[in-house]
């Protein structure tokens, strides 16, 4: 695919949600540690068509972090032509201790590594997780064509409303 000319645009919502549920992509979730150094971790998600399904491990820098503050950035992008992308500002919202996380990270093993994977993922099972969800709270998009439209114009953020039990 050629990326010349003045084709690139933001995705629809509809081709928005094809390209987050489409796919193997990795998620990677930027967080800033105590120090305030910024932190980006590659992370499996499940999109819900509203928010981000993230199952993490207690240890990681990333819980630890949002556990501190809540506001992260997600990016999802396509690592092969046509280079798409999805940027999220969003709040993460840890969930309850009784939430079902095994069947989602079931859904996610098949999803990233195929039915082998799950008797792994399932023997990781008894181990500390954290399951979270980020909501957006502003999401930008670019479908992958023509030239980035950053080269022309800036970025536009679209608002959305989040669960006011979050915050923001």
């Amino acid at each position: 695919m050629a990326m010349t000319g003045s084709g690139g645009r933001g995705m629809t919502d509809r081709e928005r949600e094809e390209f987050l549920r489409s796919g193997a992509m990795f998620a990677k979730i930027a967080t800033t540690n105590e120090e305030g150094w910024p932190m980006v971790s590659p992370v499996w998600y499940e999109w819900d068509g509203s928010s981000f399904l993230i199952v993490g491990k207690e240890r990681t820098s990333y819980i630890r972090n949002l556990r501190r503050d809540a506001r992260c950035g997600l990016l999802v992008d396509s690592p092969t032509l046509p280079y798409r992308r999805v940027s999220t500002l969003g709040v993460a919202e840890f969930l309850p201790d009784d939430f079902d996380w095994q069947t989602p990270a079931r859904r996610m093993v098949i999803r990233y590594i195929g039915t082998e994977g799950l008797s792994y993922a399932e023997a990781t099972f008894d181990f500390p997780r954290v399951p979270i969800r980020v909501w957006p709270k502003r999401m930008t998009s670019w479908d992958g064509g023509g030239f980035d439209r950053t080269f022309h114009r800036d970025t536009v953020w679209h608002e959305l409303e989040i669960p006011a039990q979050v915050g923001a």
